[in-house]
């Protein structure tokens, strides 16, 4: 009987050893777990607070209207690339057929501080300009959030939006669509025909209700309120 009661007694402190052990290492877990939620909603949160920077390139000014309308109707930055190559036909030709480079002055902004980075560019002879690919490849960080925009005179071509998606994918970077647009149109024009597409797909959480008025609305805007002053 005496043996049964020293075995016994040992047995129940090993248990109830283990038992707090456990509770403890369970608490130790919470907290972790805990801690491992607080940060991801921190970071998520920085992220949402986050907004898009609209980059782009313009040989003839039809980029520069697409991506003021875009600016505009996502309230976002809207910065020029910094080609310093003064770009011709045979330069055009020289960058497309034998794969000449751009060359760019430093980007002022800090990428990393913007939730994606749309990418406005116009497609030469069937392939993305050179300052759009030297953009991508040189100065986009690695695991950015990219959205690329074509400008081209004609029905944006497919293989053209594809092996841009290839390249960018290539580099780092997370594609999240290669959209076109066509030459051509007014500032107007670029305003609305960006707010459809903005709706269309369903981009960065576009309201139509929401956004600022375009450029040219502001505009109009301004011109029936002085002649509602002079009036």
């Amino acid at each position: 009987m005496l043996n049964k009661t020293l075995i016994k007694k040992p047995t129940l402190i090993l248990f109830v050893l283990m038992a707090f052990g456990c509770a403890g290492a369970d608490a130790q877990l919470d907290q972790a777990v805990l801690k491992a939620d607080e940060a991801a909603e921190e970071v998520g949160g920085d992220s949402a607070d986050k907004n898009p920077l609209v980059v782009y390139y313009s040989r003839t000014g039809n980029c520069r209207m697409l991506a003021t309308a875009l600016g505009s109707q996502l309230g976002s930055d809207v910065e020029e690339m910094p080609s310093v190559k003064d770009r011709g036909i045979f330069t055009i030709i020289g960058e497309q057929y034998f794969g000449g480079k751009d060359k760019q002055k430093p980007f002022e902004k800090n990428l990393e501080d913007y939730s994606s980075i749309i990418v406005v560019a116009p497609i030469y002879l069937m392939k993305f300009s050179a300052p759009g690919r030297f953009f991508i490849k040189e100065v986009i960080p690695e695991g950015s959030e990219v959205y690329v925009i074509t400008m081209t005179g004609g029905p944006p071509p497919a293989s053209a939006h594809e092996a841009i998606k290839e390249m960018a994918t290539e580099h780092g970077l997370v594609v999240q669509g290669v959209h076109g647009f066509q030459a051509g149109k007014t500032q107007e024009e670029f305003d609305n025909a960006t707010r459809d597409f903005l709706e269309e797909h369903e981009l960065f959480g576009f309201s139509p209700d929401e956004v600022a008025p375009s450029p040219t609305e502001a505009s109009g805007e301004k011109e029936e309120s002085e002649s509602c002053e002079k009036q």
